[in-house]
């Protein structure tokens, strides 16, 4: 479990800025679009997200705090996360509380960086069923979502989500994967393979898939793909008994649009902390 929470769960972490920069991106091929058929209704952008997560809890009592830092970067813009802060901690044999919090620096070409307070998680992980070497586990992970800004649409900053995850054990590797609904109006499946190649260090690939649900029309002129997909591989290596660091480098496989990124990469520190 401790290189899951060094691995981290995959979203966006400034997801209202984002949105707005891919906006403006697409300010240009909206009005070629616009002049040549009439104004058409709709945002131009697309609503994704995804997590991943597996199905194993903290001891009750046991937690971890990591520190880490992200960067990624689109055709139209570039972001870099630090710090971010994730954290959890187990209440009993069945329920764990979780929150994540970035702080992003955001930059469009041609204009000043943008930084503030990302896209806030709050959960609450409840296991359904325990994994075990003789059969797979499962949880459910209900999530707060608070962004940070509005969605472009007029939504709100306040959202909520609802992944399942699962997970399979083996002698030397595991496979977890989730899916599940974004209130923003997205679905997702994503997977993971961790493999052990020393006793203190485990190699991750992984894979996710998103879907826009919402209509938009001005999105489907514009050419905007209602599907996006990230692949990473990513390591991590236990330095001490309670600590570990980790590392991951991926990119977006479908199609390419403003929101596609051609490269992501992550890496920080984990800390766990024993249970009374």
């Amino acid at each position: 479990a401790a290189t899951t929470h060094a691995q981290g769960n995959g979203r966006g972490n400034a997801y209202g800025h984002v949105n707005r920069n891919v906006n403006s991106s697409a300010a240009s091929g909206a009005a070629a679009v616009a002049s040549e058929g009439g104004a058409i209704a709709g945002t131009g952008f697309r609503n994704f997200g995804s997590w991943l997560d597996d199905a194993t809890l903290l001891d009750p009592g046991a937690g971890y705090v990591t520190l880490a830092l992200s960067y990624w970067r689109t055709p139209a813009f570039s972001e870099f996360d630090f710090p971010v802060m994730d954290g959890g901690i187990g209440v009993n044999r069945r329920v764990q509380f979780g929150m994540s919090a970035p702080y992003y620096h955001a930059h469009e070409s041609g204009a000043p960086v943008v930084r503030g307070l990302g896209d806030v998680f709050l959960t609450a992980k409840i296991q359904l069923k325990e994994p075990s070497r003789g059969g797979a586990g499962f949880a459910a992970t209900p999530l707060v979502e608070v962004l940070s800004a509005p969605l472009p649409d007029g939504g709100g900053r306040v959202h909520w989500g609802i992944p399942v995850s699962m997970e399979l054990q083996r002698e030397g590797w595991r496979l977890y994967a989730s899916t599940g609904y974004f209130s923003r109006g997205a679905i997702f499946a994503s997977a993971a393979v961790e493999k052990a190649v020393t006793e203190n260090a485990w190699l991750t690939g992984t894979v996710s898939q998103s879907h826009s649900m919402k209509s938009d029309e001005l999105s489907f002129a514009l050419g905007l793909s209602k599907n996006r997909t990230d692949v990473s591989g990513g390591v991590a290596v236990r330095i001490h008994p309670r600590a570990a660091i980790f590392g991951s480098v991926g990119r977006t496989i479908s199609s390419e649009e403003g929101s596609a990124a051609p490269l992501m990469f992550t890496t920080g520190v984990s800390l766990s902390f024993a249970g009374k």
